[in-house]
């Protein structure tokens, strides 16, 4: 009895050989007794408990053995246990291409250079403006007014000074009159 490929992908050697030894009502210990393979050693392959098997060598000359008891194809038997070894392995994870993160502007060194000038000169202006404009202003105050600052005090004041050489003639009314200190 041959296995078709669907049968061989399909279903573990294990379930399989087992379902065929039932469906012959044949017993693991007549198989054991014919082919010198330990009773134990064949209920781990029904069971798909290979890890308690010796190694690959040893468990596809088991499963040869097996197959021929049953009339089967052996080759058909290998080919499945090999399927189903392979099934056992994780497939490899697919990497997925990453997208390609967004491209960075590239800000040139000069850029942020520049700006931190002219935030340096904006702050030095900015300080320096007020003493340089109150210098200019009093400079500007002694050339047009070249006199001492007791006659610029008098004149903000409205008062007019009276040198002993003046002879001025004050009347009476304009002495005492209110809101004024020194008559005009």
């Amino acid at each position: 009895m041959d296995l078709y490929p669907e049968e061989v992908m399909m279903e573990s050697p294990g379930k399989f050989l087992k379902k065929e030894r039932e469906t012959r009502n044949i017993l693991l210990e007549e198989i054991s007794n014919f082919t010198k393979i330990k009773e134990h050693h064949l209920k781990a392959i029904e069971e798909d408990r290979y890890e308690l098997l010796p190694h690959t060598f040893y468990v596809k000359g088991y499963l040869k053995d097996y197959a021929k008891y049953l009339s089967l194809n052996p080759k058909d038997i290998i080919l499945q246990y090999e399927n189903y070894l392979k099934s056992l392995i994780p497939p490899e994870p697919i990497e997925l291409p990453q997208p390609a993160p967004p491209p960075r502007k590239n800000v040139r060194p000069w850029f942020f250079l520049s700006l931190i000038f002219a935030v340096i000169l904006f702050v030095v202006l900015y300080i320096s403006y007020p003493v340089t404009h109150l210098t200019e202003q009093k400079a500007d105050t002694t050339r047009l007014f070249p006199v001492s600052s007791a006659s610029a005090i008098h004149q903000e004041v409205g008062v007019q000074t009276i040198y002993p050489n003046q002879k001025m003639e004050i009347s009476g009314s304009e002495k005492l009159k209110p809101g004024h200190g020194i008559a005009q």
